[in-house]
């Protein structure tokens, strides 16, 4: 067996100063470990109680920053130390491995919700004389500022969610970096089948309805629809706001025949991220403002060009490991899912929504779409996958003499 490729995983629980704050106290000052549990006795004192919340995994409800993490750190080719760079002790200390490894990877959680600590330490990676990569989360906020950060560290890869035309345009200024297409996929070792759960709910939903400032209500519409008019036609619908921790959203689905969703992202994607920033800030300043307002105001002419955004995501893998049939808004989905063949199509505007619904019904039907999307996942789209695809495009590009194969 080929000798393991040294690599450093860089990633955040969670973001903003509280997180630096607590992480860096809590794990880098008295050295308590990420598993380390507080005794319940705390819930009942109200200082230790902040203490204990405070020490969470933050990104529990988002599977995929765990499946991601979980993937890359089980692979053969590769021997991963992680570092939470939230934890400014543990950081810092890792600012010579950053220069010294063969191989760095940023993860979504780190490149996501915030990019002020990695473009405040940028020159760490300017200094690097090692490979590389960065999984971009969220790629339709604060797009600027991740694209500021690829261009100053000029980074080896950037691992993009959106189908691959669209990462190569909105990534052009980011020259010599290679865009990689690298969607999430599915974790089987979570979501699976569970053949003692039974399936009493017919349509079932958790999930963050999205702001407006994402430019379209198309997944909103199609929730409130369940959540609202479900029990009319015949459904028994558990349809509720929020996200929940993975393990509980793998048993939830677990309990469900079906589930419904719509493309991830936005249709108003910038090489600046101008059309969205500005319908953010005027959202939060102008909170009563409707979607009309706000759709008249920065999406009916936007004055920059843009590509849509819109792709597969997570949310669509999920439910394909346990087994539960999606009904789908009409997309593309990265090329990897069919219409009508791995889920129920519905038409945006919601007019085919009985003929769906009757198709759902059919069990021999859902039954026969829910084995078959499993089938395919599991033999092409599993987070293994990715990581096999991501290992291979980026030893192929780099030969033996090398900076990825000589450390």
């Amino acid at each position: 067996m080929k000798e393991r490729i040294k690599t450093l995983l860089l990633d955040a629980n969670g973001y903003g100063w509280k997180a630096i704050a607590a992480d860096t106290v809590l794990q880098g000052i008295l050295k308590l470990s990420n598993t380390f549990t507080f005794p319940s006795t705390f819930d009942r004192v109200p200082i230790a109680s902040t203490i204990a919340k405070a020490f969470r995994q933050r990104y529990e409800t988002l599977s995929y920053v765990n499946d991601w993490r979980e993937a890359l750190c089980s692979s053969r080719q590769l021997e991963v130390e992680v570092c939470n760079i939230n934890n400014l002790m543990a950081y810092h200390s890792r600012k010579k491995a950053i220069a010294d490894y063969p191989l760095v990877i940023i993860l979504h959680s780190a490149a996501g919700d915030s990019m002020s600590l990695l473009l405040k330490t940028a020159h760490w990676f300017q200094k690097r004389r090692g490979i590389l990569v960065v999984f971009i989360g969220n790629e339709y906020d604060l797009l600027a500022e991740k694209i500021k950060f690829l261009r100053s560290v000029e980074a080896d890869y950037v691992c993009s969610q959106l189908p691959s035309d669209t990462a190569r345009w909105l990534y052009a200024e980011c020259d010599p970096t290679r865009v990689l297409s690298m969607p999430h996929a599915l974790n089987p070792n979570l979501y699976h089948p569970r053949r003692q759960i039974k399936r009493s709910i017919d349509i079932g939903f958790r999930g963050a309805f999205y702001f407006g400032f994402i430019g379209d209500v198309e997944r909103n519409a199609l929730v409130r629809f369940f959540q609202d008019r479900g029990a009319d036609l015949g459904l028994m619908c558990d349809v509720r706001a929020g996200n929940i921790p993975r393990f509980d959203w793998a048993r939830f689905l677990n309990q469900c025949k079906g589930t419904v969703g719509a493309e991830a992202g936005s249709y108003y994607l910038d090489r600046k991220g101008k059309i969205i920033a500005g319908a953010k800030a005027y959202l939060f300043k102008h909170r009563g403002v409707s979607f009309e307002e706000l759709f008249h105001l920065f999406f009916e002419s936007p004055q920059v060009e843009y590509r849509s955004g819109k792709s597969i995501s997570s949310r669509h893998f999920e439910p394909i490991g346990t087994k539960t049939c999606q009904i789908l808004l009409e997309g593309n989905y990265n090329g990897i899912l069919q219409s009508n063949v791995d889920y129920v199509s519905l038409k945006k505007d919601l007019s085919n929504i009985h003929e769906a619904i009757d198709m759902f019904r059919d069990t021999a039907y859902r039954k026969e779409m829910a084995d078959r999307a499993y089938e395919y996942a599991m033999s092409e789209h599993t987070y293994g996958h990715r990581v096999k695809g991501l290992m291979k495009a980026v030893i192929n590009n780099h030969d033996s003499n090398t900076r990825i194969i000589s450390g």
